[in-house]
């Protein structure tokens, strides 16, 4: 049955109970809409139970009230509440046994006069007191209700209000916190017609709670609420299921204990599968849970003090899987559960952990500690301060290791601000056997994704340790080369930084020293040992330095390699660029030969020289590239080596000579090795560079530098010369070819300039300071031989070659050609002897022009010497006379000492000998044929045999010579000159004599001094049986003509001869 609505108009009760004024009638309609739910029930159970009692009594059936009944409550309801209207479906009537009537109505609805709901209720129940109800009193002891709508809500301040109806329903009741609207039941027991009232109960409840701080709402269904008195002692609890559109229902129960008249009460919350945004939305207590999306089981408790301040809060939470998210574009973290025990005391805003536990793959772990809350003024979280204690902590983010990594412990001090989400590590300080590692940073939540800051550092960790830590995935080909390539040892100063953004790669940094390690640069090398040295990982570029280390070497002993560095420009790339070993080495000269023969470099090898080629200490940097993957070739490596060689001494790297060095330069790469520098080869200065190709074509190379050239050098390459003839020390560059099975072949060439050369046998000198050429050329092997030996100086030439025996001794030096000045141009052999003995002196041939010879003195040795052997072409004594074809042997022991023989100007031959004289020589002339000689000379043509002898001696200088002439049994034919001499004075028989068979002189005797252009007569006769003459003057060698004067003989009348010329 329904009823339409019951309106108060102002009539009936109303009226009987006189007028009211409008300020009372405004507090009347605000008092019946806040008490309109159970003061209605108190009405319409009062008028119904009274109405039907005695017809439930005689029945024991539930009956309907009868019409006159209802419109009875109808006009009580009215006079009750005039500013409401009420509608209602049914009323039934039943007595139980025991005579305990109860009342049941459906379909209630309680709107305000304008048509808003108040109050809805499906059905409402109720026990009465039978006593009371006949006495005429309303006094229901219990009441169930069912069907009812709730709106709760939460103000932008945080007050909480609650109305009943769907819509917007005016509040029924408000306070500061939920706890003090729910003590707000006292005053539903002020009332008398409720003083008996021991129990409400509510089913079919639904709940709408609102919050306009966080601009949330939430909707319970199917609700069960019941209240219960006992004596002063109220106890409330419920049973909710929230909808909140997840998989599955979520249940919340709670209760609430309190005695009436005082505000301190004791409440509790039960819930499960509840989404941690819900919860973490209801309190400050709670907020730190808004980054997780997981639905979280447990239970609350707390109360009230009498003041009616909330006491601290103890909650038990159990979270299940789910995962960190704070947005919906960050990458989810997720975990298998969680757990946690913790108390809030809101007095000093301070949460504390006594169990924090999470299960994850990520990270796993038990936390205590305690968390300051502040910014909560507004009622929200604006961060969290926590210091927290970890322990047992395993890990595996994102699956990062092939096994989870344990902890033992960690401390922790953070700050976690939730809008934005912001996680700030002020120090995380993890125990690791021994080891503290403290890490700082932040991790922050946007709407692309997780930007996050990590720096962190360790104290001391093996390698091996690293490792473990390192995931297997972050950087492989670094974490696989220091797996393989550091071992042992100790690591400390471990710095790692960790920079995530969205939309980009990772960028990382990693850093460490190590200490007394061991560590492979290659795998072809020896390892070095006792390794000290630091390494970082910046982004991609990988960086491992040796402060301190030593290789031992297959020879030579160790290597300090200390300045070393092993280089990976970028981690990531398969194929990219080369690793990079920066190598600075200091050691024996054999230890770091020895390290540039082993593979893949096999520098020696390739070379084919020995690793001890030579003694001293070396100081090598150089690099070697190659790329880091599987089956690499030798010829994928490559490699520059620069450096020292100090104290340097070999006598392999020129064969069968000394090298010494005080300090040399190395240079090795894949195509060439080359040293230089400054040092001595045999006593030699110089300053050279060596140099030899790698690879094919390797068996050759070449040396070129500056030597100092001194006798002492002359000497070492062979070149003999005798002593005195040169002295100073000058410059000379030098080239040799060395070549696999030949001996080295050799250039030296020179300007001369500070070198003194001086052959006195010739009158020629060169000062130091005067420049001229020399050019050497020959080979270094057992025995040296020079194939080209020049030499240009003012006034001088020679061309020639050196030949030594196997002994070292010279075999001969030939000069195909000397020049010295205008006068002497000849082929010219130095014939040794032997070492230590005076060279043999051989003339090939060519021309000397006595008119400007400068022949020196020369000095008697005292030694015997072997002979001087001349083949002279031409001796040119004056301008018409020379002597050629010549031919002679010389004894150098005294001065120039010997005989020859010749023609004169390619004539009449005749025989001669020098003699020392005073320091120069003398030179006696013999002939059979004295007119042949006299004719070769152009001297004398009308001269027939004779026996010639004549001695010149030299005088002065200039080619000039004192003659004595001595001629036997010679004869005197067509003298024209001679012939007029005779007719003048009238000897008719000596001119037919001269005319015919000759005068006949059987001696002719002169002395005379012999230039270049004349011949002065200073004293000559001749005489024979026809006659005798004596004469001086001057013969003109030049121009052919006569100036003399003398005595003929017996044609006495004429005593002299004035002038006689032709």
């Amino acid at each position: 049955m329904s009823r339409g609505p019951v309106t108060g108009n102002g009539g009936g009760g109303m009226a009987q109970n006189g007028p009211h004024t409008a300020g009372e009638g405004r507090r009347a309609r605000r008092r019946g809409l806040r008490r309109a739910g159970l003061w209605l029930l108190a009405v319409v159970l009062s008028l119904a139970a009274m109405g039907a009692l005695a017809l439930i009594a005689l029945t024991g059936r539930p009956l309907s009230a009868p019409e006159w009944l209802e419109t009875r409550i109808e006009e009580r309801l009215a006079e009750a509440l005039p500013q409401a209207r009420v509608t209602f479906g049914d009323i039934v009537l039943i007595m139980d046994e025991g005579w305990r009537p109860r009342i049941r109505l459906s379909q209630i609805d309680v709107r305000s006069p304008g048509g808003g709901d108040i109050v809805r209720f499906n059905e409402v129940k109720a026990s009465l007191s039978l006593p009371a109800l006949l006495d005429g009193q309303l006094q229901p002891r219990e009441v169930a209700l069912s069907g009812i709508f709730l709106r709760l809500r939460r103000g932008l301040d945080g007050r909480v209000s609650l109305s009943a109806g769907p819509g917007a329903a005016p509040r029924v009741r408000q306070a500061a916190t939920l706890p003090e609207l729910v003590g707000q039941i006292d005053a539903l027991f002020d009332a008398p017609a409720l003083s008996a009232l021991r129990q409400v109960s509510l089913r079919a409840l639904t709940l709408r709670y609102e919050d306009a701080r966080t601009k949330r709402g939430w909707t319970v269904d199917g609700g069960r609420m019941q209240l219960r008195r006992d004596g002063d002692a109220l106890a409330l609890s419920t049973s909710l299921a929230l909808l909140s559109g997840r998989a599955g229902v979520a249940t919340l129960s709670a209760s609430y204990t309190t005695r009436l008249g005082t505000a301190e009460a004791q409440f509790g919350v039960s819930f499960d599968d509840i989404a941690a945004a819900d919860i973490a939305a209801q309190g400050p207590a709670f907020a730190w849970l808004g980054a997780l999306d997981a639905p979280i089981s447990g239970s609350v408790r707390s109360g009230l003090t009498a003041a009616g301040r909330l006491e601290p809060l103890n909650a038990a939470l159990e979270i299940g899987a789910g995962a960190l998210q704070p947005e919906p574009g960050t990458a989810p973290i997720p975990f298998d559960g969680a757990r946690s025990y913790f108390v809030y005391d809101p007095e000093a805003q301070l949460l504390r952990f006594d169990d924090l536990s999470v299960r994850s793959p990520w990270v796993s772990g038990r936390m205590t500690g305690e968390a300051q809350l502040e910014g909560i003024a507004a009622g929200r979280l604006d961060r969290l301060i926590a210091q927290l204690q970890l322990r047992g902590i395993v890990t595996n983010p994102a699956d990062l290791y092939a096994a989870p990594v344990s902890l033992a412990g960690a401390d922790v001090d953070l700050q976690l601000q939730l809008d934005p989400f912001r996680l700030r590590l002020g120090r995380l300080q993890i125990d690791d056997g021994g080891s503290t590692l403290t890490v700082e940073g932040q991790a922050e939540a946007g709407s692309d994704g997780w930007n996050v800051s990590v720096d962190a550092g360790l104290d001391t960790i093996t390698p091996p340790r690293l490792l473990e830590l390192w995931p297997t995935q972050a950087k492989p080909k670094t974490r696989r080369w220091l797996e393989e390539n550091l071992k042992g040892g100790q690591l400390s100063n471990v710095d790692v930084a960790v920079r995530l953004a969205p939309g980009a790669g990772p960028r990382t940094y990693l850093a460490f020293e190590y200490a007394d390690a061991e560590v492979r640069f290659m795998k072809t090398m020896p390892h070095v040992q006792d390794a000290h040295g630091h390494a970082s990982l910046l982004d991609n570029r990988f960086v491992l330095g040796l402060d301190a280390g030593r290789v031992i070497a297959p020879q030579g002993g160790a290597v300090n390699i200390a300045g070393s560095s092993f280089i990976m420009p970028d981690v990531r790339v398969k194929g990219g660029p080369p690793a990079v070993v920066r190598l600075h080495t200091e050691s024996t000269v054999t230890a770091a030969l020895s390290l540039l023969n082993q593979p893949p470099m096999r520098v020696m090898d390739k070379v084919k020289l020995p690793v001890t080629l030579a003694d001293g200490r070396a100081e090598l940097d150089g690099t070697l590239s190659f790329p880091l993957r599987k089956g690499g070739k030798p010829e994928d490596v490559t490699y520059h080596f620069d450096g020292t060689l100090s104290d340097l001494s070999s006598d392999t790297l020129v064969k069968d000579r000394t090298l010494r060095v005080p300090s040399m330069t190395l240079a090795a790469t894949n195509e060439r090795l080359t040293i230089a520098g400054e040092g001595r080869l045999d006593g030699i200065g110089f300053d050279a560079r060596w140099s030899q190709r790698i690879g094919p074509g390797s068996d050759s190379s070449t040396l070129t530098g500056q030597i100092a050239l001194s006798p002492h050098t002359l000497e070492a390459f062979g070149i003999l010369l005798p002593p005195g003839s040169v002295s100073g020390e000058g410059k000379a560059d030098i080239s040799l070819a060395l070549k696999r099975g030949r001996p080295p072949a050799f250039t030296l060439t020179s300007d001369l300039r500070g070198l003194r050369i001086e052959v006195p046998q010739v009158t020629w000198a060169k000062t130091a300071a005067a420049g001229g050429a020399l050019r050497v050329e020959g080979t270094l092997g057992e025995t040296p031989e020079v194939s080209v030996l020049r030499i240009e100086g003012p006034g001088l030439a020679a061309r020639g070659s050196v030949k030594l025996k196997p002994d070292g001794a010279l075999d001969r030096l030939r000069f195909d050609r000397v020049v010295v000045g205008d006068w002497l141009d000849l082929p010219l052999d130095l014939v040794g002897q032997g070492k230590g003995q005076p060279v043999q002196v051989v003339v090939r041939g060519g021309m000397i022009d006595m008119r400007r010879d400068q022949f020196g003195k020369t000095e008697p040795s005292g030694k015997p010497t072997p002979p001087l052997l001349l083949s002279l072409d031409r001796l040119q004594i004056t301008d018409t006379i020379a002597l050629t074809e010549m031919r002679g042997r010389f004894d150098l022991s005294r001065g120039l000492d010997g005989s020859f023989e010749a023609r004169v100007n390619g004539g009449t031959a005749l025989r001669g000998q020098v003699l020392p004289l005073g320091g120069r020589s003398a030179i006696r002339l013999a002939s059979e044929d004295a007119g042949g000689v006299l004719r070769s000379a152009s001297v004398a043509r009308q001269v027939v045999g004779g026996d010639l002898n004549l001695v010149l001696v030299p005088v002065g200088s200039g080619g000039a010579f004192d003659g004595q002439l001595q001629v036997g049994d010679l004869r005197i034919r067509d003298a024209p000159a001679i012939a007029a001499l005779l007719n003048a004075v009238s000897v008719v028989g000596l001119i037919n004599e001269l005319n015919g068979d000759g005068i006949y002189f059987d001696a002719v005797e002169a002395a005379f001094r012999l230039t270049p252009d004349r011949l002065t007569l200073t004293e000559a006769s001749a005489t024979g049986a026809s006659m005798g003459i004596s004469m001086d003057g001057v013969y003109a060698l030049d121009s052919g003509r006569l100036a003399l004067q003398g005595v003929v003989s017996p044609v006495y009348m004429l005593n002299s001869i004035g002038s006689l010329f032709t």
